[in-house]
């Protein structure tokens, strides 16, 4: 009779705060976004007639949320396509930079660029592991399909 009224118990408790959890709405869902948003514009509102009170030249100006700043800083990346993988591969000199991790490098090209660029060949690897950071090199490069940075076929 103990133990069943222990389980019964424990049920009763943890359904509780999963209901109690469930019920709270998260600072990341829609819903708590736009009520926060609602009361910042309400509280903006307010701030801005207050303004208009005091100063009459200033205007209005909209506010960019971190999305809208996003969307303009941040440049469209294109994947390649198998008829990019099998285009001719082309040459190009510029700054080594460094491994940005185990299977990719980054290049300071010499139109000013910079570029990451894949590193797949063990012989690539092991040249490029032989370079200082700020060498030139001269080096091959050709598309991946459905990578977005070249991939380094070869080092002079």
């Amino acid at each position: 009779m103990r133990k069943r009224f222990l389980l019964i118990s424990t049920i009763l408790v943890l359904s509780a705060f999963i209901f109690a959890a469930c019920g709270k709405k998260s600072p990341s869902s829609p819903e708590a976004s736009s009520e926060t948003t609602t009361e910042e514009a309400a509280t903006e509102e307010t701030t801005t007639e207050d303004n208009t009170a005091d100063t009459t030249a200033e205007e209005e100006k909209p506010v960019s949320t971190a999305t809208e700043a996003t969307k303009d800083s941040t440049e469209e990346v294109t994947t390649a396509s198998k008829k990019d993988e099998q285009a001719k591969p082309k040459t190009a000199t510029g700054t080594y930079n460094g491994f940005a991790d185990t299977n990719s490098v980054e290049i300071e090209l010499s139109n000013g660029t910079f570029e990451t660029f894949i590193v797949n060949d063990d012989d690539v690897k092991t040249a490029l592991s032989k370079k200082s950071e700020g060498d030139k090199i001269t080096f091959t490069y050709g598309a991946v399909e459905g990578q977005a940075n070249k991939e380094i076929l070869s080092v002079k």
